[in-house]
């Protein structure tokens, strides 16, 4: 019963790494089952088709890293304190999780006829969050803003994992932290040495 499930699991671990650092569109079924050491019949075994597994694979991953971030964000505390959380447990996750991290970054625009919940779709997480900042349900500002802070946070971990960044994302929190804020206008700026270079 044992070996099945980890024979599954190995496919699936290759498949993140490759599709995190080949592609969705240039990975193909060949490819997986060698990195896993598998025949294609036992990948095909677990998974219709590679888009079957990326897709699975894709939510999963989303789910771990959504539903802790939605929970930080609806902790008590200050906006600017809540705004260093989220860039704190963003970049922390990039840190120790980089491939699975790298995965879901990379993978989100490859599809299409998909669609995530609400709930646990990142982009809709921070615009409501953002929205409540602002006051501004369902507002065009609101959304906009949103946009412009998600570049701001990541932006610095497409840089660092293309090598044009050397300095690790998670040493710099408060220096984006105090960027964001000031994109959105938050007073409660943090007075700390987070405002120095990172």
């Amino acid at each position: 019963m044992g070996r099945p499930n980890l024979k599954k699991k190995v496919i699936e671990e290759a498949a993140i790494e490759l599709f995190a650092t080949k592609g969705l569109a240039r990975t193909v079924i060949r490819d997986i089952a060698q990195a896993a050491q598998v025949t294609e019949g036992a990948l095909y075994r677990h998974y219709k088709s590679k888009d079957e597994l990326a897709w699975s694979l894709f939510q999963r991953e989303i789910d771990r890293f959504t539903v802790p971030f939605s929970e930080l964000l609806l902790q008590p505390g200050s906006a600017s304190q809540l705004l260093e959380a989220a860039v704190q447990f963003i970049y922390d996750y990039y840190q120790q999780q980089p491939i699975h991290f790298t995965f879901i970054l990379l993978t989100q625009h490859g599809f299409p006829d998909a669609s995530l919940r609400q709930q646990t779709n990142p982009n809709d997480i921070i615009i409501r969050f953002i929205s409540q900042l602002l006051d501004q349900p369902n507002d065009q500002h609101a959304v906009l803003m949103a946009a412009l802070v998600m570049g701001l946070v990541m932006q610095p971990v497409v840089m660092h994992g293309n090598g044009r960044l050397t300095t690790h994302p998670v040493d710099c929190v408060a220096e984006v932290t105090a960027a964001v804020c000031r994109v959105l206008n938050i007073t409660d700026l943090l007075q700390s040495e987070g405002d120095e270079p990172c």
